[in-house]
C-alpha cells in the first residue's frame, strides 16, 4: 500500500517535471520558431534526400545556357541604350540525378517583360501547361525523367537578387519540387570572377516563410563545357542573333500579317473547309475587305471550344454534291450498269475536281510561301518566346487542318465505291 503510494507519488512529480520541461522548450520554440522552422525543414529534406535540396549543385548544359542567353540578348546587351533594357523570363527542363544533383538540360524563352519585371499573362499560363504536358508525354515516350525543375529570368544591370515577384515564382516552383532552381542571368557580369558566365543559381532557405522566405545566390553550378569554350561558342550564336533576328522576327510578322490575316483568311472565307462560328459569311475575292472582316482569323483563345460552329457554305455546298453524286452512283451499281455506271463516276469525279481546284492551288501557294519563311526562321527558332512561336504554330495548326479536310474530299472524289 505504500510502495503503491510511494509509487504514485514519483510518477506525479515526473508528470509535473516533465510538463515543466515541455513548457520550457515551447517557449523556447516560441522564441526562435524561425530557426526552429527552417532547421526542422532542413533536417526534415537530408533525412529524406540525403542532402538539404536547398543546397544542391546544379548542372547546366550548354543547349540550355545559349538558349538563356541568346533570348537575354534580345533585350540587354552592351550595345543597347541601357533605358531600353527588358527583363525575359523562362522555363528549365531536366531531371535530378540520384536526389544529389539538377540536371538542366534545356531553357525554353517564355516572354519578355519590362524594366525591372516581367508580368506572366493568362495564355503564358496555359501554354506553360501545355509544354508541361508535351515534356511530359515525351518523358515517357522516350522514356526519360524530363520535367520542370526550375525557371530563369534575367535582371540586366541589376545583378543577382530576388523581389518579391521572385520569390512569389520560386515559392511556386520550390513548394512542388524543393530541388526547383531559379537562374538568374545578367549580361554586366559575364566577365565576373564571382559569378560564373554571368548566370547564377538561386534557391529560398526557408520557403517555409513564404513570402517572408530568405535566398541563397551562391548554389554551386557547374557547366557542360570549361568557361572558355562556354563563352566563345555562346559568342558565335549571339553574333548569330545580332545579325539575323530581325529578318528573323520580319518573317515571323510576315506569317501572321500576310499568309494568316490575308492568305488563309481569304481561302477560308472563298473556299470555307474548317468548321466556324455561327454567323452569317460573304463570298468575295476582294482581298482588302477580307483582311478587314477578321471573324475568318483563327486567333489563340483558351476558350474556344465553348463557342458553336457549324459547316462553312463552300463545304456544305460540296458535301451536298457528294451526296447526290453517291446516291446516284450507288443507285446505278445496284442495276449492274457497268458502263453506265464508269460513265457516270468519271463525269462526277471532274465535277468535283474543278470545284476543289481553286482550294488545292491556293492551299499549295500558301504552303510553299509558308515553307520559305521558315527556312529563315528555323535556325534561329530555339530564341522566339510563346508569342512568336504561336503565330508559327497557329498557322501550322489552322493550315493543316485545313489541308485535313481538303485530302479527305480529293480523297472521296475517286468515288471508289
Amino acid at each position: 500500500m505504500n510502495r503503491r503510494d510511494t509509487s504514485n507519488n514519483d510518477v506525479n512529480d515526473n508528470s509535473v517535471e516533465q510538463n515543466e520541461i515541455e513548457k520550457e522548450e515551447n517557449e523556447t520554440l516560441t522564441s526562435k520558431s524561425d530557426d526552429i522552422i527552417e532547421l526542422s525543414t532542413k533536417e526534415h529534406h537530408i533525412q529524406k534526400y540525403g542532402i538539404d535540396p536547398a543546397e544542391t549543385p546544379t548542372f547546366i548544359s550548354y543547349n540550355a545556357y545559349r538558349r538563356i542567353i541568346g533570348y537575354a540578348m534580345r533585350y540587354g546587351n552592351k550595345d543597347l541604350p541601357q533605358k531600353s533594357w527588358r527583363e525575359v523570363y523562362g522555363i528549365l527542363i531536366g531531371s535530378i540525378k540520384d536526389n544529389k544533383e539538377v540536371i538542366i538540360k534545356d531553357a525554353i524563352p517564355v516572354m519578355v517583360g519590362d524594366r525591372a519585371y516581367v508580368e506572366y499573362k493568362s495564355k503564358h499560363y496555359v501554354d506553360t501547361a501545355q509544354f508541361n504536358t508535351a515534356v511530359y508525354e515525351r518523358s515517357i515516350q522516350d522514356n526519360k525523367e524530363e520535367f520542370f525543375v526550375g525557371w530563369w529570368h534575367t535582371h540586366p544591370g541589376i545583378g543577382f537578387i530576388f523581389s518579391p515577384r521572385d520569390i512569389e515564382t520560386q515559392l511556386f516552383y520550390q513548394g512542388v519540387n524543393p530541388f526547383a532552381i531559379a537562374l538568374v542571368f545578367d549580361h554586366t557580369e559575364i566577365a565576373s570572377s564571382t559569378y560564373y558566365l554571368g548566370i547564377a543559381g538561386i534557391r529560398l532557405k526557408n520557403p517555409d516563410r513564404g513570402m517572408f522566405a530568405t535566398y541563397s545566390n551562391t548554389i554551386e553550378l557547374k557547366f557542360e563545357l570549361s568557361k572558355e569554350k562556354m563563352v566563345k561558342n555562346a559568342e558565335k550564336e549571339v553574333k548569330n542573333i545580332f545579325k539575323n533576328m530581325k529578318n528573323v522576327l520580319k518573317e515571323v510578322k510576315y506569317i501572321d500579317d500576310i499568309l494568316r490575316r490575308r492568305y488563309l483568311a481569304q481561302l477560308q472565307r472563298n473556299f470555307g473547309l474548317i468548321m466556324v462560328l455561327k454567323k452569317e459569311i460573304k463570298l468575295t475575292d476582294d482581298e482588302k475587305e477580307a483582311e478587314e472582316d477578321d471573324y475568318y482569323l483563327y486567333e489563340w483563345d483558351p476558350d474556344i471550344d465553348k463557342k458553336i460552329y457549324r459547316i462553312p457554305k463552300f463545304r456544305e455546298k460540296i458535301e451536298k454534291e457528294f451526296k447526290k453524286c453517291e446516291e446516284s452512283l450507288i443507285k446505278i451499281k445496284k442495276t449492274n450498269q457497268l458502263k453506265d455506271f464508269e460513265q457516270k463516276k468519271d463525269k462526277f469525279k471532274k465535277k468535283i475536281k474543278v470545284m476543289l481546284a481553286k482550294p488545292n492551288e491556293w492551299h499549295k501557294k500558301l504552303m510553299n510561301e509558308f515553307t520559305k519563311r521558315i527556312e529563315i526562321i528555323s535556325p534561329l527558332f530555339d530564341y522566339l518566346d510563346t508569342d512568336e512561336r504561336k503565330i508559327i504554330e497557329h498557322f501550322e495548326e489552322r493550315s493543316s487542318e485545313y489541308k485535313k479536310i481538303l485530302d479527305d474530299l480529293n480523297s472521296r472524289s475517286e468515288f471508289n465505291i
